[in-house]
């Protein structure tokens, strides 16, 4: 078996020694064809070279940057690829990752070395044992992260709750009536906090991404200060978080008091928000999942 490996200069990442590495361990005796070019899009003409010269199968690594332009040429250099595959009948094994998929560098070294080596391993069965392939249809099964495993329509609801740490006396009730609600209602949560209340959209988001999660509470307290600083910091979380909803098809509920709220008001109201935030996401679950 001959197989070709193709990375760029573009990455960050050595995708190739990996890919290379794991080669040697899965199946020492593969003769084994690396090229390296510049970036992504000349990956589908190096593809096509090295099947024209023999090789039975490729893999095409790289990494896409976080921009815009990065994605759109992410696009097209799939689409090369896709046409090397027609041209040659031989399979190219993909394997881009995104910058965006990852919240830290460690996070993509992670992710890099998982998908490049789980993808090895199709590649090798590709050839010479694509019946185990087949084995694993329908499992859910990821290249990069965790596998998702098949659907099931009976598990335990799971949501995420992200609570502000300012006005902590206040937030902190809000929390606690937050986790007894969902524990009461039969649900799991992931609960994360954050500085402050304009700081929930972004591990909103995070928590989205996740399959496992079917809605976000958002919980915190802006008490009305001697600007209009709270108004701005309420209108555009709420914006943010309603956004967010219809961006990932799931719930964000806004257990969020204020603006133009002051302590003693905020105060009484905190684990009545709370609650009634948890209740509401349950609620639009199971509307929207009947």
């Amino acid at each position: 078996m001959k197989i070709g490996v193709i990375d760029t200069t573009f990455s960050r990442v050595n995708m190739g020694a990996i890919a290379l590495d794991e080669m040697k361990k899965e199946y020492p005796s593969a003769e084994i064809e690396r090229r390296t070019v510049p970036g992504i899009k000349d990956l589908g003409v190096e593809c096509k070279k090295v099947l024209d010269g023999g090789c039975d199968i490729c893999m095409a690594l790289g990494m896409v940057g976080g921009a815009p332009i990065d994605r759109q040429c992410a696009h097209e250099a799939s689409l090369g690829i896709q046409q090397a595959k027609l041209m040659t009948n031989k399979h190219i094994i993909e394997v881009f990752v995104h910058e965006n998929e990852a919240w830290s560098g460690r996070e993509f070294v992670d992710i890099c070395q998982s998908r490049i080596r789980k993808h090895v391993h199709n590649t090798i069965q590709m050839i010479l044992d694509p019946d185990k392939i087949m084995q694993n249809a329908g499992r859910g099964i990821r290249q990069g992260k965790n596998d998702e495993g098949p659907i099931e329509s009976d598990i335990k609801t799971t949501i995420g709750i992200v609570c502000a740490e300012f006005n902590q006396e206040i937030t902190d009730r809000m929390k606690n009536k937050a986790l007894q609600t969902a524990k009461e209602n039969g649900a799991n949560v992931v609960l994360y906090r954050v500085p402050g209340v304009f700081d929930i959209p972004l591990v909103a988001k995070k928590l989205l991404m996740d399959k496992k999660i079917r809605g976000v509470v958002s919980l915190g307290a802006i008490v009305k200060g001697g600007t209009a600083h709270d108004e701005v910091i309420a209108k555009d979380t709420a914006k943010r978080l309603g956004t967010l909803s219809l961006e990932f098809n799931k719930p964000v509920t806004l257990g969020i008091i204020g603006h133009g709220v002051h302590w003693d008001d905020a105060d009484e109201r905190s684990e009545g928000y709370a609650e009634r935030a948890v209740l509401s996401v349950l609620k639009i679950i199971k509307t929207i999942e009947e």
